[in-house]
């Protein structure tokens, strides 16, 4: 490692594919810090799990000091933090005292764009147990099934708490999409009676209702992602206007919806299933309904799009996929379904919202 590196840019595997005493050239560089994910994803994630921001954002403390207020062992929380200033998350002064750089304090619970929920909902161990098993999902003909035993569907209804952190990493996820919505103006083509389907905590839901002064909602979700919902829609002023219901998409749907929302449950799954999600809601729309499904569309060309990132974790977390607007079209087509308008949203994930008719 050259002598002026700086924390935050040092690399461990990084270092271990150059010559000592000769700089990285430019494709080095990143296939180290490509292969030192695993490490920092970990330190990230733990950090934001213990609440270690949380603590020091009343000023600096030693590890034994912050041992004692996270429930740790001091050893190996001191030897976690120095690695974490090593990625700049954290820094250390001559007095063996901790203290946030602006990176760690986005792991603080009340950081203005707070990340440690998204750190710990979606760095969790059924994620984490899933990319260690990308390998064995490529080579074998199999999609994973996220309802089978030992899934992540599984995982959840036994533990409600990361059941909640996953809430909050998707509540996160899905308010900046909010945002764009809104930076759009966007406003449905259907109202009246608007059924959310698998929409946890409601932020999309809230969203359109308060766009749509007129119109009321049902939220429907699995139990232990609905835990968060009534606190949430009351305080978003909209509680009184929502009905919120448990239960299974894939058997059936909330019936007399005049729009059913699908946001970013779609790709959750393989063709077959997203049908029948498409169907229930078909079956169970009142006549001329609509439908609005907003995911992460792939493009048609040859062009690298995060879409393709998202497929990926899609394929082995859930065995679910990412698709073209054209392969969404196909599939909606013979359950009904018109496409009637394509609104894609601007901003760095790519996003579509796309509204079928009832046919």
């Amino acid at each position: 490692m050259p002598e002026d590196a700086v924390p935050g840019e040092m690399s461990f595997y990084a270092a271990m594919l150059g010559d000592a005493g000769r700089p990285l050239d430019d494709a080095g560089r990143p296939l180290g810090w490509l292969l030192e994910g695993m490490i920092t994803a970990q330190v990230t994630t733990v950090l934001a799990r213990l609440g270690v921001a949380d603590e020091l954002a009343g000023g600096p403390l030693t590890a034994g000091e912050l041992a004692a207020r996270v429930g740790a062992a001091p050893d190996p929380l001191s030897r976690l933090l120095a690695a974490a200033a090593v990625y700049r998350l954290v820094r250390k002064d001559d007095a063996g005292r901790y203290a946030l750089t602006p990176s760690g304090d986005l792991l603080r619970t009340g950081a203005e764009g707070s990340a440690r929920g998204v750190a710990v909902g979606f760095l969790g161990p059924p994620h984490w147990r899933s990319a260690g098993r990308l390998e064995e999902v490529v080579r074998s003909p199999d999609p994973v099934n996220p309802a089978g035993p030992g899934g992540i569907y599984e995982y959840y209804r036994k533990d409600p708490d990361e059941a909640a952190w996953f809430a909050r990493a998707m509540g996160r996820v899905t308010g900046i999409m909010v945002e764009q919505l809104a930076r759009a103006a966007f406003r449905p083509l259907a109202s009246g009676r608007i059924v959310d389907v698998g929409g946890s905590r409601g932020t999309v839901l809230a969203y359109l209702l308060r766009a749509l002064p007129a119109a009321r909602g049902v939220l429907m979700d699995r139990a232990e992602a609905l835990t968060e919902a009534p606190a949430y829609l009351a305080g978003e002023g909209i509680g009184e206007r929502v009905e919120v219901v448990a239960g299974d998409f894939l058997r059936e749907v909330p019936p007399g919806g005049d729009l059913y929302v699908l946001s970013q449950i779609l790709h959750n799954w393989d063709d077959e299933n997203a049908r029948t999600i498409v169907r229930n809601c078909h079956r169970a729309s009142r006549p001329g309904g609509a439908l609005m499904v907003i995911d992460w569309v792939l493009p048609e060309g040859p062009e690298p799009s995060l879409a393709h990132v998202m497929d990926l974790i899609m394929m082995m977390v859930l065995g679910g996929r990412e698709r073209t607007r054209a392969r969404h079209e196909a599939m909606l087509r013979p359950e009904g379904y018109e496409l009637v308008r394509d609104t894609p949203l601007a901003g760095v994930m790519p996003w579509r919202v796309l509204e079928f008719q009832h046919v």
